[in-house]
């Protein structure tokens, strides 16, 4: 051009919209390589009792010796909860575009073993199995009866076994329950869902148990909240501090409270308890389904978690969630499905991301949660404003692009795939909540292609980018 206004003023005007453009691929392309990565490592075959073709790599993880439980391991686990979670995030993202078609076979296989892990309305952590030891002190070697349990961590003793083989809960019950909701819609199926009625049956009342992490870090008595574990619990005549801790020291007696029982579905130390997330998860299942009710059980749940932001007891809140802000990414999906009753404790959660978001746009873990993990925090943390962006809650763009530039720049490419190194996601709870973890690379990476294509719906300004001429493309 001739005239050096003119340039600089086409400049101007053009500048944005090629830095917009290349953002636009650069994410999209992300996003695809992603899901390139999560469907290639989906196990293709079974091996019994060791691992299932349409689940997904998932490491257990004892991270140091640890009394009862042995020494250091680190093996591969099958689970409902990672395949439910996974396939979840797919479902989401399927329905959100259906033309990801080659998601559908991934979608199917998966959904094939969640269906497994079904007992009654309910489901469990583990599948069954047979035993890998007779659960009792004298016995038949070769007696091997069906219990829940991890596939290939071993299992020190007795106790451990026993203590392995857990009753169903909400939590795998909600996700494998969702799953359900998705597969019907996706392949108009007539799969049967878990009703409210299930989780409504285990509330926070009038108790004659408590769980002793509640007592000491964040659960007033009776919240009303919904349970974590769908069976009965441990029935005691009057509750004190004293009677749990002497209960959880004499575990291996059946005299204790906490005794696990051979080949029965044990209650963790025998007390069932409150978990916020575990809440969360509840209430975004049962929005997300079209269940969702403003009943009482439903308000104390509500009521419960906006009492612990308040009380920022952010680094304590989930029993079975050591990062701080898996809170924050529950919350989210569950505003965001629909529970209302959630509005001043999401309004609580975007303060808090905007005070901790680090300057690179990160947010990081406590060390002691995978060294102070900032790629499955930042996640988290991205996910939870996306979904408040999205109910029309006020995120600054800055700091949802710092957070995206963050998690783009910690992608590990190769050739036709793109993942991130699996952040601690789960844990064992309370007094293993930082000995005894799980992690997967293909969960972290099916969160965050779910946060890449949730971005680019909030950004329709940038599809337009795939008309603007040749020349200005990379």
């Amino acid at each position: 051009m001739k005239n050096p206004l003119i340039a600089v003023l086409f400049l101007l005007l053009i500048c944005p919209k090629i830095k917009a453009q290349n953002s636009f691929f650069e994410t999209d392309s992300l996003f695809h390589l992603a899901l390139n990565f999560v469907t290639q490592n989906q196990i293709k075959t079974t091996l019994e009792e060791k691992q299932y073709a349409g689940e997904w790599p998932v490491y257990m993880d004892l991270k140091s010796s640890y009394i009862f439980l042995g020494k250091s391991q680190k093996v591969v686990d099958s689970n409902c909860f990672t395949t439910s979670a996974i396939h979840n995030f797919l479902a989401e993202i399927y329905l959100r575009d259906s033309s990801d078609k080659e998601l559908l076979p991934v979608l199917q296989k998966s959904h094939e073993q969640i269906l497994i892990y079904r007992i009654g309305t309910a489901y469990n952590f583990w599948r069954l199995l047979p035993a890998k030891k007779n659960h009792k002190f004298l016995g038949n070697k070769n007696f091997r009866p069906l219990v829940h349990r991890p596939t290939n961590f071993q299992l020190k003793n007795k106790l451990i076994a026993k203590m392995a083989n857990v009753a169903e809960d909400a939590d795998d019950t909600n996700l494998a329950s969702l799953a359900n909701y998705y597969h019907n819609q996706i392949f108009n199926d007539s799969v049967k869902v878990t009703s409210d009625e299930v989780f409504e049956k285990w509330s926070d009342g009038k108790r004659q148990n408590r769980n002793w992490y509640n007592a000491l870090f964040h659960i007033k008595k009776n919240s009303g909240a919904y349970l974590t574990w769908l069976s009965q619990e441990k029935k005691l005549g009057i509750w004190t501090p004293i009677h749990s801790l002497t209960s959880i020291i004499t575990i291996f007696l059946p005299t204790s409270s906490a005794y696990p029982t051979a080949y029965e579905p044990w209650i963790p130390f025998g007390a069932n308890d409150v978990d916020p997330i575990v809440n969360a998860n509840i209430l975004c299942y049962l929005a997300t389904s079209q269940q969702y009710k403003d009943s009482k059980i439903s308000q104390a749940a509500c009521k419960m978690i906006t009492e612990i932001i308040k009380k920022e007891r952010w680094q304590t809140a989930g029993i079975y969630y050591p990062n701080i802000y898996h809170l924050h990414f529950s919350i989210g999906r569950a505003y965001a499905a629909g529970v209302n009753n959630l509005k001043e404790a999401a309004q609580l959660c975007i303060n808090h991301l905007l005070k901790t978001q680090q300057s690179d746009g990160s947010f990081v873990s406590p060390y002691f949660v995978n060294n102070g993990d900032s790629i499955q925090s930042t996640a988290y943390a991205l996910h939870a404003m996306l979904d408040f962006k999205k109910q029309n809650l006020m995120v600054p763009e800055k700091n949802i692009e710092l957070a995206k530039d963050f998690i783009i720049s910690k992608a590990i490419k190769n050739k036709d795939e793109v993942h991130w190194p699996g952040g601690i996601f789960f844990t064992s709870g309370t007094a293993l909540r930082y000995v005894l973890q799980w992690h997967s690379d293909a969960y972290t990476t099916a969160l965050i292609a779910s946060i890449l294509q949730k971005y680019r719906l909030l950004k329709p300004e940038e599809n337009e980018v795939s008309n603007y001429p040749d020349k200005f493309r990379e």
